[in-house]
């Protein structure tokens, strides 16, 4: 017959192994979705970066014109 602290060793060894294993799972799942991943964050973070350019752009070829406009009254109609 086993003694108690025979079966309380192989309880916590049972339980250290279950926690490696879920570990592990946990670690392929991530590496899994950072790799189908990848393409798309690369893209999305270049379009996110060209749109913020071209936005850049616009606001140098055109702020001026819209600032001033913004300062005239408004045209009634009646």
């Amino acid at each position: 017959m086993l003694g108690w602290d025979i079966v309380l060793i192989q309880e916590a060894r049972c339980q250290e192994m279950l926690r490696q294993a879920e570990n592990e799972r946990l670690v392929r799942q991530a590496r899994a979705g950072r790799a189908q991943g990848g393409f798309y964050c690369r893209a999305l973070t270049w379009l996110g970066r060209q749109l913020v350019a071209w936005g850049w752009r616009l606001q140098e070829r055109y702020g001026a014109a819209v600032a001033t406009s913004m300062l005239r009254p408004a045209k009634v109609v009646r």
